[in-house]
């Protein structure tokens, strides 16, 4: 089942990387949000590449305060942990939230968006105890 969903003979998605944070070369004629020089980060397939293509909608414009290696860090981790908190665990100002394994890239995100509004535990395996 895995192998036919991810290639048979040799993986369906060549192009390695998601998240990306950079600066806009070019646009469509369709792109109303962005023009090229605009800083931005997001997600897109084959983001280990020197230049990466993404529908517009995959991508925000990146805040000045944050760089390039911090913005494209948070793609995927830091979107995952907040559909997690917010769409599937619906968490509320004043419930308790247990982060088992926050060690990890969306575990870090799940701490930091859960202390916003939620009362945090954390669980992370600690060697020789």
């Amino acid at each position: 089942m895995v192998r036919a969903m991810s290639g048979l003979t040799k993986p369906k998605i060549t192009r390695l990387g998601v998240d990306v944070a950079g600066q806009v070369e070019a646009v469509g004629r369709k792109v109303t949000q962005f023009k090229a020089g605009d800083e931005v980060f997001g997600a897109c397939r084959g983001a280990f590449a020197e230049y990466g293509c993404a529908p517009e909608s995959s991508l925000v414009t990146k805040p000045r305060n944050v760089t390039f290696e911090q913005a494209g860090a948070v793609s995927v981790a830091g979107r995952t942990a907040l559909q997690g908190l917010r769409d599937k665990g619906q968490i509320q100002a004043g419930q308790k939230v247990l982060v088992n394994g926050a060690a990890g890239g969306v575990g870090t995100f799940v701490v930091q968006i859960a202390n916003r509004s939620a009362h945090t535990s954390r669980v992370c395996a600690v060697p020789g105890i």
